[in-house]
This record gives structure tokens, sequence and C-alpha cells, in this order.
């Protein structure tokens, strides 16, 4: 049974949150018999726990005193919390008047900005009411006709919408500028309805009708006031070019036509309002009534459009006007015949008379002093036109053709001293030396040229002394291919090379005299003829040489264009001719056949290209034209006047380096042309052997015929001694190349030999091409004067068909001075095989080293 001790312990314990742990206790009834006990052990408890707490307290009274110290710290801070939040409360309670306050500023700020839009909306208003009565007034005075008035007023109206520039989202104001645009086009209709009734032109007759005034609308309206209303709508300039145009195609160009205006004059109506272009009854060239049929265009178009209109049109019209007339009409005035210079003067005249009534007029706006130059370069113009004649005939003369070939005589007098005849004028210096005339490269391995022989015509221009093997050349016959009045022929009997016999006969061999040549040449330091210690008197004689060649028509027509020039210029320095204006002009006269050359140098090689021989062509007629202009020159320089300051020496100089340039060139093509063919042979190497020797033998034949069909092709063109120099030198192209060819062979064959022998004699048939027509039958050929390596060439047909005892017997003759000892020493290791008459034989070559 459970106590009443155990339910109060049970009670005490519940109340700290425990149940009992014994089931009879904790299914016990609490009835109030046991209230007594668990009061008084709840009693007992209270007084424990508070003697318990006091003793504690006691225990701890500073932690406590400290304690409530803080406490109170933050009750203090809570009431000040507690003030801060009785003001935020306070503070939100006013903030609706806040609000309202705020608000009611606003509604001030709104009205304010009403009121001043307001009173924009009422200046917008007023100037719109302001621009609509102007557009209206001019809407007003442009259905009464006044347009004047009416753009007057239309400026005025652009002004006012200028102020409302800024307004274009007001849809008055849209519709104000749409009214103005509607206005100006109005106006500019009408305007243009005026102009149109104003001026008027008809293309068919040539004439232009001006209207005093013109009705607009309820009114009317003058010319110049219509000028300044269009020029206010701003479609004055397009209006004045197609006015201008109207005036220059259908009146004005015509008359500045230099032949068919003289036909035509101005002629005003009775009504005074239209102008037209008519035919005259005669024909009047004279610049006075030109001017004057001006002057009706200009009176009328200032009486009729008014002084505004004529500074206006003046920058456009008398600047096109001007331009035809300077430009086309007064250069054709210029006469060409001195006698009608006089009129020419009258002409300047009235050309500055016009430049002044132009000026007065107020028509030489932006144009002034241009007549006035034109005045004062007249000299100048009309020596640049006879320079333009003088040219322009000459491009006439090549135009029509080179014309019909003719044949032309050339003489040269010249000195033949001691036999030997000094001319003044070969093709060239040397057969081969092109180098030093024209600067041509010349191949390293090519052999230094010698002096070639000279023709009858020819001297050298760089060695003025004979060489040694041009003392004994009379025998050559260089009498024989050209006229000599003095007939001073020499011995011609002896024979050439080619004739010389297989075995190298002395006799034969002494009579070309190369043993004197030799002994001649070993005197180096004598001279070539003593008499006891005494210079031998020469023997100097006068030749004159006289040679025909062909040339065209156009030299000929270039000294006729010259002398006409000169003729010209003689004629202008005479006292009758004095006063004129281009009296001065006769220096600048002499300068004319300069530009005439030039121009022919320029012109030639387009207009000689079409003939066969284009190149020879030119270098003859620059031949012929450089001996008649030194001639010219002579002749004019010897009057006197201002003729002796006439120089040509430079266009003669040019003349002939052109023409020799020409001929150059085309020898050197030649020189091209047979050099690949002679490369057709490739050295001659394995020349017996197929198929070389159909190669060497088609290039043999090739370089004769062509060579045959260059002289048949020159022969009725060139001179004969310049067809004999052109031919030698060709010439000695071929053989030139056929000796090196032949001593760059290392082994020769005796069938090797034996054929290149035969190319020997094949070429040398072309000797016929060097016989002169008046040359005896027995006398020898020129080949050797006219082709250097002639006589090598025939002398090496001789050694490959000689044996060693005869090129020796050669040698020893002299015979074979044109080789030298490396050569020959070369062509008999080629020639003969190794031996001990071999040895012996290059042994004495080496030692007459």
């Amino acid at each position: 049974m459970v106590s009443e001790k155990d339910i109060a312990q049970a009670v005490l314990q519940a109340v700290d949150g425990l149940f009992p742990e014994i089931e009879e206790i904790s299914s016990a009834e609490l009835s109030p018999d046991n209230l007594p006990a668990i009061l008084s052990l709840l009693q007992e408890t209270i007084d424990g726990v508070k003697s318990e707490i006091k003793h504690i307290g006691e225990s701890q009274q500073a932690e406590v005193t400290a304690w409530t110290k803080e406490a109170r710290q933050l009750h203090t801070e809570l009431s000040q919390d507690h003030d801060s939040l009785s003001e935020i409360t306070q503070f939100e309670s006013r903030g609706a008047v806040n609000d309202r306050v705020n608000d009611l500023g606003s509604q001030q700020t709104l009205l304010s900005d009403e009121i001043v839009f307001n009173e924009e909306l009422v200046a917008i208003l007023n100037d719109l009411k302001e621009l609509q009565d102007v557009v209206s007034s001019s809407q007003a005075h442009a259905s009464e006709g006044r347009l004047d008035e009416a753009c007057e007023q239309f400026e005025v109206v652009g002004q006012l919408f200028d102020k409302l520039s800024g307004s274009d989202q007001i849809l008055a104001v849209g519709l104000m500028k749409e009214n103005i645009r509607s206005l100006k086009e109005g106006l500019i209709h009408d305007a243009e309805d005026c102009w149109t009734r104003l001026i008027s032109s008809n293309l068919e007759d040539s004439s232009v009708t001006i209207q005093t005034s013109v009705t607009v609308r309820l009114g009317t309206i003058t010319g110049e006031k219509l000028v300044n209303t269009i020029d206010k709508l701003g479609i004055l300039k397009e209006k004045l070019d197609r006015l201008h145009y109207r005036i220059t195609h259908s009146l004005i160009f015509p008359r500045l036509q230099p032949i068919s205006g003289a036909t035509y004059t101005f002629i005003v109506s009775t009504e005074q309002n239209r102008l037209q272009l008519r035919k005259r009854p005669s024909p009047d060239q004279t610049v006075g009534a030109l001017y004057a049929d001006l002057k009706i265009v200009f009176g009328f178009l200032s009486e009729k459009l008014g002084s505004s209109i004529s500074r206006r049109l003046s920058k456009i019209l008398t600047s096109a006007v001007l331009n035809q007339l300077m430009g086309s009409y007064l250069p054709e005035c210029i006469p060409t015949d001195l006698d009608h210079f006089n009129e020419f003067d009258t002409i300047l005249n009235e050309t500055s008379a016009f430049e002044q009534y132009l000026d007065s007029t107020g028509w030489l706006e932006g144009n002034r002093g241009e007549l006035r130059d034109w005045v004062s370069r007249a000299p100048r113009i009309w020596l640049n036109r006879r320079r333009e004649e003088a040219l322009d005939s000459l491009r006439k003369a090549f135009s029509t053709g080179l014309g019909k070939r003719h044949r032309v005589e050339r003489i040269e007098r010249v000195q033949q001293v001691d036999g030997v005849l000094e001319a003044s004028k070969p093709i060239d210096t040397a057969e081969d030396n092109w180098d030093t005339n024209w600067d041509v490269e010349i191949e390293e391995d090519e052999p230094k040229p010698k002096a070639a022989p000279k023709s009858a015509h020819e001297k050298p221009k760089s060695d003025p002394k004979p060489q040694a093997d041009e003392e004994d050349v009379s025998g050559w016959g260089f009498d024989d291919d050209i006229d000599l009045e003095d007939d001073t022929a020499g011995d011609s009997s002896k024979t050439g090379p080619g004739q010389a016999s297989k075995d190298g006969d002395e006799d034969e061999s002494a009579d070309w005299g190369w043993g004197d040549d030799d002994a001649d040449n070993k005197k180096e330091a004598q001279p070539s003829h003593q008499s006891n210690g005494k210079p031998k008197e020469k023997d100097v004689q006068d030749i004159t040489l006289r040679e025909t060649y062909s040339v065209t028509s156009i030299p000929q027509e270039v000294i006729n264009i010259i002398l006409r020039t000169v003729e010209e210029a003689e004629k202008l320095s005479q006292p009758q001719y004095s006063n004129l204006t281009i009296s001065s002009s006769t220096s600048g006269l002499l300068t004319i056949p300069a530009s005439v050359l030039n121009a022919y140098r320029a012109l030639a090689g387009i207009f000689y290209r079409d003939d066969p021989s284009p190149a020879i062509c030119i270098y003859n007629d620059c031949e012929w034209l450089e001996e008649n202009l030194v001639e010219l020159e002579k002749e004019v320089k010897s009057k006197s006047g201002p003729f002796g300051g006439f120089d040509l020496q430079t266009s003669i100089k040019s003349i002939s380096s052109f023409g020799r340039r020409s001929y150059w060139k085309e020898m050197d093509n030649k020189r091209l042309i047979f050099t690949d063919l002679m490369d057709g042979a490739q050295g001659f190497e394995n020349c017996t052997q197929y198929p070389m020797s159909e190669n060497c033998d088609t290039a043999i034949m090739s370089v004769i015929d062509a060579l045959q069909g260059i002289e048949m092709q020159w022969r009725d063109t060139l001179s004969r001694s310049a067809l004999s120099q052109s031919l030698g030198s060709l010439l000695n192209t071929i053989i030139r190349k056929f000796i090196s060819d032949v001593e760059d062979l290392g082994d020769i064959s005796a069938d090797a030999s034996a054929k290149l022998s035969s190319y020997v004699t094949d070429i040398g048939r072309l000797e016929s091409l060097f016989r002169m027509p008046d040359q005896p039958k027995d006398a020898l050929p020129m080949t050797a004067v006219y082709c250097e390596q002639w006589l090598k060439f025939q002398y090496l047909g001789n050694i490959l068909d000689s044996s060693m005892a005869e090129i020796m017997d050669l040698w020893r003759d002299g015979a074979l001075v044109d080789f030298e000892t490396d050569e020959l020493m070369d062509l008999i290791r080629a020639l003969f095989a190794d031996g001990e008459k071999r040895s012996q034989v290059l042994d004495e070559l080496r030692r007459a080293r």
C-alpha cells in the first residue's frame, strides 16, 4: 500500500517534470487526505530552496550587484529607444501633410508650363497669321499679274517661315508649309510661262523673238522685271543657259563660220522685237561686217532684256563668242600673202574697237583683255600658222606617196695624192668598224679588224695617214668605178688572188706586190718615200668624182617647203613691209625649216615602210637632203639682214645621222641573217659526211643567193660606190665567219680540205658583183678594195689546196701577211699529220714571230 509520504514525494517530483517509476504510485488515487502530507513536503522543500538561495546570494553578492547595474543600464537604453520610436511615430504621423504639399507644388509647375506653352502657341499662331497674311498677299499679287511684287512677298514668306523651322511637328505649320510650296510652284509656273512667251526661238528660220512685256493673268510684266522675278525664284541660271544655247547655235555660231558665215547677216524686224539670221545678197568676208553683225545681236539683247541680263549673260554668252572668234574665225583671217597684211592690220584695229564696244555696253564682264591679248599675240599666231602650214604641206606630200624614183648625180671634188684618192664622205670609216660610229658591241672572239682598203670616194676619219698596204693601190682601178673628169687611170692589168695557180706561181704572186708591201712594212723608222734623205715631192691631182643614185620625190618637197619659207622671210625683211605688225617675225620664220626637218625624221619611219627597201631609201634621201641643205644654208647666209644667223647645222647633222642610222640598222640586220645562214653549217664539222655535207652545201648556197638577191634589190637604188661598200661589208661578214670556222677545226682531212676549198671557189664567184660597169674586161674586180678579208679568204683557199712546201713558199714570198703566225701554225697542224717535216715548218714559223 502506498503511503502518503510516497504520494507527496511523487507530487514533488512531478513539479520537476518527473513521473513515478513505480506503477503502484502512479496508479494510486490522490485523495484530500493526502494533501497535508503533500503541503508539508512542499513547504519543506520551499524552505530549503530559500535557504539555499540566501546562502548562494550571500556568497555571490558581488556578482549580483554587477548584474543589477547592467540591468539598470539596459533599462536606460531601452528608455532611450522608446523615445526614438516615439519621435519616429510622430514623424510618420505628419507624412501625409508633406505629400500634399508636394502634390500642390507639382500642380503649380504644370500650370506654369501650360502658361508658357499657351504663350508660345499664341506666338506661333500670331506668326502663322502673319505668314498667312503674307502668303495671301503674295497670292493676291500673283493673281493680279504682279509677279515681281508676288516674289518680293514670297521672299518675306521665306524669312517668316524660318522662324517656324523648329515647329514642323505642328499640324498647322505643316499645312502652312504645303501652302508655301504650292505658292512657289504657282509662281514658278507663271514665271516660266511668261519667259516662254517673252523669249521664243525658231530654229527653222534661225530667229529669236523677245517681247517688251507679256500679260500674266490680270496684269502685265516687262522683260527686266521678269528676269528679276526668275532670279528671285532661283531658276535664272537654267533659263540663261537655254537662252545662251539658242542664241549661239541658231544665230551667232553660223555667222562665225570662217567661210559660210560671210553669206549671213542679222536683221531686226520692223516691230523691233525679232532678230533673224538671213542670207546676204552677196557674201561679205570682211571682219568689219562680222563685228557690225555681232553688235546688232548684243544691242538687241541689251535693249530687250536690260542691263541686268547682259551682265549675267555675258559670263557665258560673251565667253563662247570670244572663244569661237579667237579660236577659229580670226586665225583664218590671217593672210598668207604678205601683200594683204595691211588689211590684217585693219582687222586688228577693228578687233580692238569691238572689245571697247563690248566693255562699254557691259558685255565684257569677266572677259576683259582677251581680245587685246590676241591682238598683241597676232605675230606669234601668224608664225605658228605658217609653221603649221609648212608641216601640213610635208604631211600631204608624204600622204600622196613617195612619188616616182629618179636618179640624181652627186659630184665630189677630191685630190689624188701619189695615186691615192682622198675622199671626204664614206658611209663608214671602215668596212666593219661599225662600233666606231654606232656604238655596236663586238664579240670578244672576233679578231680585231685591220684597216680596210678604201674606195675611190672614201678616206679614213680617224687616221689621216695611209697604211702601208694603201700606198700602192692605183693598180686596183679606183678610177674605173666612177666617172672621172681627170683621166688618170692607173695600171689595172694585174691578176687577182682568185686567179693564182694551184702551185703558187711566184710570178703571179709577185704581180700583187706583196714583197714590196712586206719591205715597206719593215721600214718603220723611215718615210715611205725618200730620195737621198730628202722627202719626195708628192704628186697631187684634183679629180672630180661623179656618180648617181636613186631618190624619191619627198626630199625635193622638203627643200621646196624650206625655200618658200626663206623666200617669205626675205620678202618680209624688205623696207615696204617694215610697218607691218609681223615685221619682227623674220627670225621666227627662219626657225621653221628646222621644224620641217624634224617632222621629216618623225614621219619617215611611217611612210617609207611600204617601200621594198625602206632603210636604203631613207639613207639615199637623207644623203641628197644633206648635200642640198648645205648649199641652201650657204646661199641663205650670204644674204644681208637677219639671214646671217640662219643655221641648219644641227638639223643637217640630225638628217645625216638619221639616214646613216637607218642604213646601219639595215646592214646590221643583213649581217645577222648571213651569220645565221652560216651557222647552219655548224662550223663545217664533218663537211664530207651526210647529212652534215648537205647542211654545209645549203649554208654556202644560201649566203651566195642572198647576197646576189641584195645586189639585185639595191643596184637601182644605191650609188655604185655605196652598193659596193654595202656588198663588200656583207661579203666580209660571210668570209670572216668562214675563216673563223675553218681555223677552229682541229683536224682537216684531205677530203674535207678539198670540200672547203670548193666552198672558197663557190663564194669566190661573188667577185663578179664588184666588177665596175666601165671597167675593161681584163681589169680586176674591186672585191679586195671593198672587202677587207677578201685576199686572206682567197689565200685560205690556196692553203687548203696546197702542199706544206707550197704554203711555206707563199709565206716566204709575203703572200700570207694577213695571217698571224699562230693562225698558220694551227692550220698546218689541222691539215697535215704530225711528222718531222711538219715540226720543221712549225719551228720556222715559230722563229719568225
